[in-house]
This record gives structure tokens, sequence and C-alpha cells, in this order.
């Protein structure tokens, strides 16, 4: 598994595109985490896991586990100004947390930053 991160519109997508020759990249859902190549938005997947009160950790294994050469795109989120909102701010936190948690699974990470990747590991 690969993980792509950066800030919003940081080029992660464009990245990924021409890094690996994947010509579309579907947001992350409990689908597309499943079977596809590449998914994008995983931190807005996390947000919905928690709505419908998914045990996220579960499914991230699964996805690991079931679809071992995924792509995974998530925004950081944890930079700048903390939520007021308790839930933007259990979001947030929760998002730090499983992006760890991937990175530490990753077999490669990069962090894009104005559409170039760095690997960080």
């Amino acid at each position: 598994m690969r993980f792509v991160i950066g800030g919003k519109n940081s080029g992660k997508r464009a990245f990924v595109k021409n890094e690996y020759g994947i010509a579309d990249i579907p947001r992350a859902d409990y689908d597309t985490v499943m079977t596809e190549r590449a998914v994008g938005d995983f931190h807005s997947f996390i947000r919905r896991m928690m709505e419908d009160n998914r045990d996220i950790r579960a499914v991230t294994d699964k996805m690991l586990a079931e679809n071992p050469d995924i792509i995974i795109i998530s925004d950081e989120i944890g930079y700048g100004v903390v939520p007021m909102d308790k839930a933007d701010r259990e979001w947030r936190e929760r998002v730090g947390r499983e992006c760890c948690y991937i990175a530490e699974k990753a077999e490669k990470v990069i962090r894009v930053i104005c559409g170039i990747g760095n690997v960080i590991t």
C-alpha cells in the first residue's frame, strides 16, 4: 500500500495519476477501498464512517488485507486553527490517528507539496 498525503489542493491526485498511470481516482467509500487501485479523500471517508458509527480501524484493516496494493490519498487536516465544534475536533483527531496507523503500515509514504512528491518513508 502507498499513502499519499498533503494539504488541500496540493496536487496529490495529479501526482498519483502521473506517477502511477491511473486515469480515474474515485472518492474513498466502503466499496472503492476494497477494489480500486487508488482512492482519494480518505479523510472524508473517515468522517462518513464516524457518522455511520463504523469501526474505522476494522474497516482500515479489512481494506489493507483485501486490497494491499491500494494507493490512499488523504488531506492533512491537522494544521491550522483547531475547530470550535466538538465533532469537528474529534474528526480531526481521528483522521490524524488513522493517518498515523496507515503510514505505519504503508510500503511507501509520499507527502505532496506544490505537486511534487517527497518520499517520507
